[in-house]
Order: structure tokens, then sequence, then C-alpha cells
């Protein structure tokens, strides 16, 4: 396959190894390693081997020995990023097989707790008897695991509405690179300062992280975008001068960076009970872009934007030509503005 190497230095010590630790497929062969070595972007980047794991213990087993022989570790869900996030020179962990599960669901406080597997759409489909589902909704939803979205902080068509995939973690539970396992929630300042006291790893990622929000706390609030879909760098503008801290926030969004998540809990919305949808045409996109705020102002669900182009392209195919006849005339650009109510009036 093109760009993959048929080689891994010391591969076959390493794979002895892995299957001698974990119960889950260790993948060398030329062909998994090419399967994995891109995404939905356009990189393309050999992984070293990769672990199917079973369960929590072979992740851990697993970055233990990856930390013994100084190699990187890149957990990876559904593969939809687009931009490479879920390709490296690393030892991949891919717990979209296995690690999919829906563990509890807790109607009465509105949260599930998942497995990082767990597609989106499949959770919402095993709790909609429920009237509840996870709300962000990305465009890969049918296939994006729930530990991509977290990884990612994905936000999606509704993050209008329901905000991004941070607004609704709860807990976590991690695992190091040392191969420690924390259990992330929400917790006050007093509470965060008796965990940064502790002699221990966790004692010193609370300290670290209450002292570069503390010593940055200005700049923080001056220089991070004031936008409702920043999903860029590490969310510091999370941690407030009040509290409540929640270590999960900064997870969120790391992109595997800090560690790897063997368990979600997550916060669950209701399902609304009435929908419509509103069309607008424009002639030109400019005139579209100008309408937003004011429609943003009615307490929109969602608000898209498709242009002559994508238009064009629908129309002209054969598939999304008969779903067309809602567009009228020639517009520049269209504005899909979607409503939640508690009825059709």
């Amino acid at each position: 396959m093109l760009g993959i190497s048929k080689q891994v230095p010391d591969g076959e010590a390493l794979v002895a190894e892995l299957r001698d630790t974990v119960l889950g497929e260790v993948l060398l062969d030329p062909i998994s390693r090419g399967l994995y070595a891109t995404d939905a972007s356009l990189y393309q980047h050999d992984p070293i081997a990769v672990v199917v794991p079973h369960d929590a213990d072979d992740i851990r087993n697993a970055i233990a020995v990856a930390r013994r022989r100084g190699l990187a570790v890149l957990p990876r869900g559904g593969g939809t990023s687009l931009a490479g996030q879920a390709t490296g020179r690393a030892l991949i962990l891919d717990t979209s097989e296995s690690m999919n599960r829906l563990l509890e669901l807790n109607e009465a406080e509105r949260s599930v707790r998942v497995e990082p597997g767990l597609v989106r759409d499949e959770l919402n489909t095993e709790i909609a008897a429920s009237g509840l589902h996870f709300a962000p909704e990305t465009a890969t939803s049918n296939r994006a695991n729930i530990g991509g979205m977290i990884g990612n902080n994905s936000a999606g068509t509704k993050s209008i509405f329901y905000g991004k995939t941070v607004d609704h973690v709860l807990e976590l539970r991690i695992v190091l690179a040392t191969g420690e396992e924390l259990h992330t929630r929400s917790m006050s300042r007093e509470k965060w300062n008796e965990i940064a006291f502790r002699d221990d790893r966790e004692g010193e990622i609370y300290r670290t992280v209450r002292d570069a929000v503390d010593a940055n706390r200005e700049q923080i609030a001056a220089r991070y975008p004031k936008v409702m879909r920043r999903v860029g760098g590490y969310n510091l503008d999370e941690f407030g001068p009040e509290g409540p801290w929640n270590l999960s926030k900064i997870i969120c969004g790391s992109e595997g960076t800090l560690a790897t998540i063997i368990e979600a809990t997550l916060n669950l919305e209701r399902l609304p009970t009435a929908k419509a949808l509103c069309v607008v045409h424009f002639r030109q996109i400019p005139e579209a872009l100008r309408a937003v705020d004011a429609i943003v102002g009615h307490g929109p669900s969602a608000v898209e934007l498709l242009d002559r182009t994508v238009l064009d392209m629908a129309r002209a195919n054969l598939e999304t030509a008969r779903m067309c006849d809602w567009i009228e005339g020639a517009p520049g650009a269209v504005l899909i503005i979607e409503f939640f109510g508690e009825s059709v009036e």
C-alpha cells in the first residue's frame, strides 16, 4: 500500500510483548497498518502497530508496553477526523470494536455512562425510549465515536442551541501515560486544592492546571476567542475564578494528547416535541451572512448555509435531485433554519 513501510523496528518483539499482555487483537501487517494510516483527512502516517483493546485493562497494559519502549500512543475511534488527528507514527488504540457499550442510563439525572467506542447515533437509538438524547450532532454522527467526539470537542449543526461536547461531558475515567487511572469530575475550588496538595501524580496535575490558570487568567480572558464554536487549543477558559472546576473539560478537545479515555459520563437533553424548518433564499452569499445575526435572535436550533455551488451539484446528482424541489429559482445561497418547540403551533 502506498506510503506504508513493510517493516517496523523490532516489530516482532513488540507484537509478541503486546500479545502476551492484552486480550484484544494486535495488528502489524502492512494491510492493517495501511487502513489505520489514514482518517477522513488527506494525511497519511504509518502507525507503529495497532491494538484493538478488549477492555480497560488492555488499554492500561498496552500503554505500559508503549511506556517501556518509548512509543507514542494514539487513541482512535471511528477515524472521521478531518485534520489527521487519528493518524500518527504511534501505537494506535482502536476502541471502536470492543469498547463500545452503553454501561448505564440514569433517566432521573439525565445522564448516561458509556465506553469511548460507542457510536453517537447508536447511543441515541438505544436510549430513544427515554425521550432523551446526547445532543452534539456531527455530520458523521452515524459513525463518529463518543471518545473521538470528546477528544475533538465536536460541535455540529445543533451547537447554536445545545453547545459543544465540552458542555455535556460530566465525568471521565482516563488512563495517563504513566498508566495511572484518574476519575475526573466537577468539584469545588476547595476540593481541587485539597487534591493539589497531595504528593502524587494526580496532585501534580491538579497543581499544574490550577497554577497555569491562575497565573494567566487575564490573558485567558483577553485572548481566548469569544466565539461559540471555538475548539482549538486546551479549554483553560472553562476554569473560572469561582469554580466549580472539572478536569474533564481540559481532556475534552485535547485530541488524545493528555490521556486515553476509557469511560465517559455524559449529560442528556430532552428530545424536542416539535420541529419546523424555514428556508430563506438570497441573491448572494453576503446577503445570507448578514441575515444570520437577526435570525439567531429568534432562537433557532440550527442555521445552515448552502451556496449556489452546492445547490447546483445537488440538482445535477440523480440521488439528490428529487429532494431539491424546495429550491425556488437560482438563488446565490439559502439558509436552512430549524426551530424546536413544545408543539407544532
